[in-house]
């Protein structure tokens, strides 16, 4: 279902050798160290035709996975809190008005790992 008046984050991945890696040399690509790529995002009112070339599509307004063909297992909240790592600025000026309290509970839920994974980090005393 194409909803004209949902709001899409729409990811868009190119790949590319790592600085160094010997490319004449035969399969260097069937090794993922040797791989790097570059993200390309945007957030769109509505899909649009580029869409059919991201790797990866996420209905915010509905919260689900349009398409993705970048990582198999991958839900939404785990894409999200991805993309939110990276572009949180951008993430919240859009949910904070399309939907306030799940942004709410994934801010929440970030702190509590950050806090799990700080705790984890401690010397025992």
């Amino acid at each position: 279902m194409n909803n004209k008046h949902n709001i899409y984050l729409v990811a868009f991945y190119g790949m590319k050798p790592r600085p160094g890696v010997n490319t004449s040399k035969k399969g260097w690509m069937e090794d993922k160290n040797n791989l790097q790529y570059d993200e390309r995002l945007e957030i769109t009112k509505g899909r649009k035709k580029s869409s059919a070339l991201a790797n990866v599509v996420l209905d915010l307004s509905t919260k689900t996975v349009v398409k993705n063909t970048f990582n198999d297992d991958s839900d939404f909240k785990s894409f999200f809190k991805y993309y939110f790592g990276g572009y949180h600025h951008y993430i919240t000026t859009v949910m904070k008005q399309l939907d306030p309290e799940y942004l709410t509970s994934i801010l929440d839920e970030l702190d509590a790992e950050m806090k799990a994974a700080e705790a984890s980090e401690k010397p025992a005393e």
